[in-house]
């Protein structure tokens, strides 16, 4: 299948209708082809809740998303995909049947997950002697994978830092405390935020 992956801020031009006239476009294409795949990366960034709140462009982008997809058949050709970390924020309008018809959740990883995760990513890796998977794991509750590969870029900048080629123990457990710091700076600014 011929494959469209559009991010969110590719869409939106200053110009008046421009944005609605690129999402026509890609629909236009991907129909030309035997089989297609729309992919939208960051959907809510595209089609948010139509909101008094929301801006003039984003309600006309989410009314041209909304016709593009109400008008496949059966036979139709295109598949449409999109992804969110904030499914709540995606207009209800795309969320009924018809449209996206199945949303399919992914967890955060659980510890036997997130060992995994931290084993895989070491094994591409320059690594010398064990390392505390199993202890880094245990203290990573809540965490998503990209946190988790935040540690082996924080734990190669030290092993860089300290003259070394490989990554020790010690920078991992190092990438580890960076990470977790800058996840509480983060939750604290939020907590403030909100306060």
């Amino acid at each position: 299948a011929a494959f469209y992956e559009i991010s969110g801020p590719e869409i939106f031009s200053k110009w008046y209708g421009e944005s609605e006239k690129i999402l026509r476009v890609i629909f236009e294409r991907a129909a030309k082809q035997p089989r297609s795949i729309i992919f939208f990366d960051e959907i809510d960034s595209i089609a948010g809740q139509r909101s008094g709140d929301a801006h003039e462009e984003s309600k006309r982008v989410v009314a041209q998303l909304l016709t593009l997809m109400d008008g496949f058949g059966a036979s139709d050709n295109i598949v449409v995909i999109a992804a969110t970390n904030r499914p709540q924020d995606v207009d209800v309008a795309l969320r009924r049947p018809g449209r996206f018809d199945w949303e399919i959740e992914f967890p955060l990883p659980n510890q036997p997950d997130r060992e995994a995760i931290l084993q895989i990513s070491a094994g591409r890796l320059a690594t010398s002697g064990s390392l505390p998977h199993y202890a880094v794991a245990a203290q990573t509750e809540s965490w998503s994978g990209a946190e988790l590969s935040a540690i082996w870029s924080e734990a190669a900048l030290l092993a860089v830092a300290d003259g070394r080629r490989a990554i020790m123990a010690e920078d991992y457990l190092g990438g580890f405390a960076r990470v977790n710091a800058q996840r509480r700076r983060v939750k604290l600014t939020g907590e403030m935020a909100t306060s």
